[in-house]
């Protein structure tokens, strides 16, 4: 009996403690991805308040909108400060023709910072693999396809406009 006070006890010591939270200072995410002949781009925006946004240039169905748990953008956020976002170098100053493309917008109370990066086969870092994780979670979120379009910031979602064969001028030829 002297044990299950003592017990009783601890229990509710236990109980009164609140849980830890995690200190999300991030806001908003948005990520979009390009490049790679055959892939036409796709878009995610993903806030605070759990609504998730993607769209999709490879598919007809191009916008779907939903949310996400409050266990997935704490994941996000720990991920995120764990690249050092903030001081992160901006761009890895690659071009290569026929690879995939990311531009990551991380946005904060104070601020924001956009992250390019190139996924150079075979080579990846911590930087791209949170970009990966990112680009693959559309996969998980509740997600419904919507009749309206949704605006991004991020613009490697967007195909360059292709002129019309009838608009290309050429110069005429220089005279010697």
């Amino acid at each position: 009996m002297k044990y299950a006070g003592w017990f009783l006890v601890m229990l509710f010591f236990i109980s009164c403690t609140k849980p830890v939270k995690t200190n999300n200072d991030i806001t908003k995410v948005e990520l979009a991805r390009s490049g790679a002949w055959s892939d036409y781009g796709a878009a995610i925006s993903i806030d605070s308040s759990l609504s998730y946004k993607y769209c999709d240039n490879n598919t007809k169905q191009r916008y779907f909108a939903g949310t996400i748990d409050d266990k997935f953008w704490d994941t996000l956020n720990r991920k995120l400060e764990g690249i050092k976002f903030k001081s992160l170098p901006v761009t890895d100053n690659k071009l290569i023709e026929d690879a995939e493309y990311y531009e990551l917008i991380i946005y904060w109370k104070n601020g924001k910072r956009r992250i390019k990066r190139v996924w150079d086969f075979p080579q990846q870092d911590s930087v791209l693999n949170v970009i990966k994780w990112l680009n693959d979670s559309y996969k998980k979120a509740k997600l419904h396809h919507v009749n309206y379009p949704i605006k991004f910031e991020t613009t490697y979602q967007n195909r360059p406009i292709q002129p019309k064969i009838d608009q290309i001028e050429f110069p005429p030829p220089i005279k010697q």
